[in-house]
This record gives structure tokens, sequence and C-alpha cells, in this order.
């Protein structure tokens, strides 16, 4: 069964709060994971240019090999697309309510941010920016300190998934 590749991966990732029951991303009671674990999945996944193609694709049109001359359209429903956001993965679960799993290279930085059970569909636009500058300014604050620089990496280590 796929899922279980999933789990085996998950784990593998260090994705240890983590399970998938079912491979198609659909609700399903034994399906549960966090926004450190997406992160974690998402930060592997961008690191294959193909996948960050994809998601980072605003509109693609295709051919229909059945129907001569009808194109078939898909348009991401990743807003942050446009504000020079790499992409990564919308959704809305029943548990979660509307989720964002965003990516964006800002300051020689790869930024990945995860919101979960965000108050709206429209919220995951503004919100994740707010996040996204957030973290530089103590990413900066920190590289700027006069801390020692061993001190400043585990620190920056540590503050990466907040």
């Amino acid at each position: 069964m796929f899922y279980s590749l999933m789990n085996e991966q998950a784990s593998l990732l260090g994705m240890k709060n983590s399970n998938f029951a079912v491979a198609h991303g659909m609700h399903h009671d034994q399906n549960y994971s966090t926004a450190y674990d997406i992160a974690v999945l998402c930060q592997a996944a961008i690191e294959h240019e193909l996948i960050r193609e994809v998601v980072g694709t605003q509109v693609r049109h295709s051919n229909s090999r059945e129907f001569l001359g009808h194109v078939y359209k898909w348009e991401n429903t990743n807003m942050l697309l446009k504000e020079g956001y790499d992409g990564l993965k919308t959704g809305i679960t029943p548990t979660a309510g509307p989720c964002l799993a965003a990516s964006i290279q800002k300051d020689n930085y790869t930024v990945v941010v995860v919101v979960l059970s965000c108050c709206s569909m429209e919220s995951r636009w503004y919100e994740v920016p707010k996040l996204v500058n957030w973290g530089l300014k103590k990413i900066t604050k920190l590289m700027n300190s006069s801390l020692r620089p061993k001190l400043k990496k585990k620190i920056l280590k540590s503050i990466t998934y907040i």
C-alpha cells in the first residue's frame, strides 16, 4: 500500500507526529500531522526541482487528447505565488480548517511557513507574509548580534521551526 511508503518516508524525515492511512490527501480519521512535521516535509520536497516547478506554476494549459480543440486549464489556488512565493500546498480539511504551506526565498534564506486552522480561507494570504517578515526580523537581529558564531548557529537552529 502506498500509504505505508508514505509513513516510512515520513519516519526517515523525522516526522514523529504524522500518520498517513490513505494516499489521496482527503480527510481520513487516521490521517494526522503537525505544522512542524509538514514544514519538515516541505523542506525536503523543495529540494527537488520538479516539485518546485509544479508547485510554483500559476497556470497550466494542456490540449485534450480525446476532444480535439479542447484546452484544459489548471490554476494554482496559492494566491501568494503572485507575491513572489515559491508555492507549496493550499488545503482545507474538517479537522485542520483552511491551511497553507508556503515557501519563499528572501534575504538569502528559504523560509517555509505552515499555518493550520486559519480563521478564514482569505486570512492565509495575509497571515503567512506577516509570519515570514516576523521570522526574518528575528533572524536578522540574531545574525547582527555580538553573540559568538557557535551560539548564533545553535539559536538559529532552534528558531528555524517555530
